[in-house]
């Protein structure tokens, strides 16, 4: 028969050495188990998956660019980016010009929800990155396509 001590979580029976179990008890025990631990199994809200796995995991790209001087360059990812920076190797961010009397823009920052820096804008997959042609009126001279310049981008994904 059950007995009156019951586990303090799951309200099993806890026997003591004068109780007398059936065989009942201890079917009622394990459909008790076997109900709590097949909704949590079941339950694919608080357990981490393989497709979340995966989805953290590839959450980030690093990528190269080379550049070609002309005046814009597209670079198509296999997804649109939630996140895009890119930036020229071993230039400073920004730099200022003062023999021509302008800032040197060698990175740019952005996003396909928010918009980017000057220089760079995201349409889908497409990250397009510009380069000025002439003395800017601005003050500002786009670096971002120089001919053979070695660009490296960090894009997340979605």
């Amino acid at each position: 028969m059950p007995t009156g001590n019951k586990t303090t979580n799951l309200q099993l029976n806890s026997w003591l050495s004068t109780d007398k179990p059936k065989r009942e008890d201890f079917v009622n025990d394990n459909t008790i188990i076997d109900t709590i631990l097949g909704n949590h199994i079941n339950n694919s809200g608080i357990h981490v998956t393989e497709e979340l796995i995966d989805s953290l995991s590839n959450k980030f790209v690093l990528g190269s660019i080379v550049g070609n001087g002309q005046a814009s360059k597209v670079t198509t990812l296999a997804f649109t980016p939630k996140f895009f920076i890119v930036y020229l190797i071993n230039q400073p961010p920004i730099k200022y010009d003062s023999t021509n009397g302008y800032y040197l823009y060698n990175f740019a920052i952005g996003s396909s929800t928010y918009g980017s820096t000057k220089g760079m804008t995201i349409n889908g997959a497409n990250v397009t990155l510009s380069q000025s042609t002439e003395t800017p009126s601005d003050g500002v001279f786009l670096n971002l396509n120089v001919n053979y310049g070695q660009y490296i981008y960090f894009a997340m994904k979605p």
